[in-house]
Order: C-alpha cells, then sequence, then structure tokens
C-alpha cells in the first residue's frame, strides 16, 4: 500500500506515468480517472470504484477519496497547465477562442511525461533522487538545492537560478580544496591557493578543469574516476554563469524556465561526478 505525499509535486508523479505509454488529449475528467487509476494500482488507501450499475457516474468514487488528495488533484491539473505543458485545443473556425473543456499536451509536455529522471517540478522526488545520487550531500549544497526546486516550483526562476548557481559555486570550491591537497608540488599548491583566495571563478574553473584533464592524460587519476568530467564541470560551471550573468545582472534579466530547468535536471549527474572526483583527490592526498 503506498503513501501518497500529499502535495502537488508527489501527485505529478502519478500524472506523468498515467500518461506515459498514451499521451492523448488532456480532458480533465480523463485526466481524473487516469490519475486515479495509477492512485489504485499503488493501492492507494480509500480509491473505490463503482459498480457497474453506477458506472454511469464514472469509474471512480472521487468522494471517497480524502478531500486534501482531491484538491491537490485539480491542482495538479492547473500546474500542467500553468507550466506550459498544455494547452486549449484550437476551433475548428480559429474565430472563436478556445474554450477549456479539452487541452493537448504541448512538445514541453511531451518531453516533460517521457522523461525517466524525476523533474524538477516534481520537489520531493528529485531532492530525493539527488540525495541517492550523492549520499555525502553536503548540508550547504543540499539546502540551496531545496530553495532552487522550491523556488522553481513557484515559478520563480530567477530565484531558482541564483540558488542553483551558488550551490554549483560551493560544489566547484569545495573541489578545489580537495584539489589543493592532492598537489605535491609547492608551486601547484601556491597558484590554486591564489585563485581560491582571489575568488575569480572563470579562473579557478579554467585552471581546476585544466589540471584534472592533465592527471587524466598522465593517468595520474583512474579514467573511471576523470570519465565525463570535463562535461559535468561545464555543466556546473554553466549553472553559475547563469546565475551571475543573467539572473542577478541588472542589465540582462532574462532568465528562462526552460533554462533553468535543464540546468536543475542536469546537476545531480554533475553533482554526483564532482563528488566522485572529489572524494578520490581526497583519498589520494600529494598523489599530483
Amino acid at each position: 500500500m503506498t503513501q501518497v505525499a500529499f502535495t502537488v509535486s508527489g501527485l505529478l508523479t502519478f500524472v506523468r506515468t498515467s500518461y506515459r505509454d498514451s499521451a492523448g488529449d488532456l480532458g480533465y475528467g480523463v485526466f481524473m480517472q487516469r490519475l486515479f487509476t495509477e492512485f489504485e494500482k499503488a493501492r492507494v488507501p480509500n480509491i473505490v470504484r463503482n459498480s457497474p450499475h453506477q458506472a454511469i457516474y464514472g469509474v471512480f468514487q472521487y468522494s471517497q477519496a480524502p478531500y486534501e488528495l482531491r484538491a491537490l488533484a485539480v491542482e495538479a491539473f492547473f500546474h500542467i497547465v500553468r507550466s506550459g505543458y498544455a494547452v486549449e485545443k484550437p476551433t475548428e473556425d480559429y474565430i472563436n477562442p478556445p474554450g477549456s473543456l479539452t487541452y493537448r499536451w504541448t512538445d514541453r509536455g511531451l518531453l516533460w511525461i517521457n522523461g525517466g529522471d524525476p523533474a524538477p517540478e516534481e520537489a520531493e522526488s528529485y531532492l530525493k533522487f539527488l540525495r541517492a545520487r550523492v549520499p555525502q550531500l553536503d548540508s550547504v549544497i543540499e539546502q540551496y538545492a531545496v530553495e532552487a526546486v522550491t523556488a522553481f516550483e513557484r515559478q520563480a526562476n530567477f530565484a531558482a537560478a541564483v540558488m542553483l548557481g551558488a550551490a554549483s559555486e560551493k560544489a566547484l570550491y569545495m573541489l578545489a580544496d580537495a584539489l589543493l591537497d592532492a598537489f605535491a608540488q609547492q608551486k601547484d599548491k601556491a597558484t590554486l591557493r591564489g585563485l581560491l583566495d582571489k575568488r575569480s571563478l572563470l579562473r579557478l574553473f579554467e585552471y581546476v578543469r585544466d589540471a584534472l584533464s592533465d592527471a587524466e592524460k598522465t593517468k595520474k587519476i583512474p579514467y573511471l574516476v576523470t570519465e565525463g568530467s570535463t562535461t559535468h564541470l561545464m555543466s556546473i560551471y554553466e549553472s553559475v554563469r547563469v546565475q551571475r550573468n543573467e539572473a542577478v545582472h541588472p542589465m540582462n534579466a532574462s532568465v528562462s524556465a526552460n533554462s533553468v530547468r535543464l540546468l536543475l535536471a542536469s546537476f545531480p549527474f554533475a553533482l554526483e561526478k564532482l563528488e566522485v572526483l572529489r572524494v578520490w583527490l581526497v583519498t589520494n592526498k600529494g598523489s599530483l
């Protein structure tokens, strides 16, 4: 028996599953039927089907479900619409405005439905996924991540970008600190320490990236540890760049929901890779 988290993000996991095999149109009645069918499969308490002679009243006895669950199901439906995952279907003649009885999935909505990993819109499952990918998650990074997905869920894209950028910046500095201890030569230590003290993030990022690349080429770090690290480092740095150049720069002010969503979606994988690198450096002091 499944205990459903009575939150919109908790219900959205069921919504994605219910539409994954066959999206179709997004009518309100069909939406509820599909959602409650998933509740039934998961053995959520108080999900009751109508008997055959009651079928005229619908598939389920919706009034038997907890009121909070029913209310959040309605909220989940309109969350999908507000997020741009579905829009009202056009009329046949395009003269009259669209009605609100039936919606169609947008391309963005179909990507959301068919995505394999927890989406940032599903805050609880996203954070659970992040913690599973990075078991020793730094408490400061975790707090920033929590606030990033909370802001994103409320469509506060600037705030989400700033929080994600701060989480990414903390991860980069943690990696640089580990690299400092892994250096064997004092001149390398002095150069990196100077960059850390100056807090010049771009130069620090480039130095860390190049140092790790050189260590990979000379096989000082095993390939399995460094594999894909450049891509993930770029993803982390991109989060910081969006935060500094787009979210908080008064001349830009151009953070989009899509850009933040993509960065949030990649963050667990990028952070996991950086943590693998960091742990190896910490346990192999003076090896580079």
